[in-house]
């Protein structure tokens, strides 16, 4: 199960990291409008990838004290 979790952390990661390869092309391209919305896709990822390791760690820590 904690397995799961870890997993879809480090595919949220591997996702943000894509989508900050992508801004920063569109950086170069100076298309800021796309560097945003490039970035906060990113945000989002690694925002979902804290949250995802959190749940893990609660799970961990309720079936600690079961």
């Amino acid at each position: 199960m904690k397995n799961k979790f870890v997993l879809m952390g480090v595919a949220a990661i591997i996702i943000a990291l894509i989508f900050g390869g992508i801004a920063y092309q569109h950086l170069v391209a100076e298309n800021m409008d796309e560097v945003y919305l490039n970035v906060a896709y990113s945000t989002l990822c690694l925002s979902i990838a804290v949250y995802v390791w959190h749940i893990k760690d609660e799970k961990q820590k309720h079936n600690s004290e079961s």
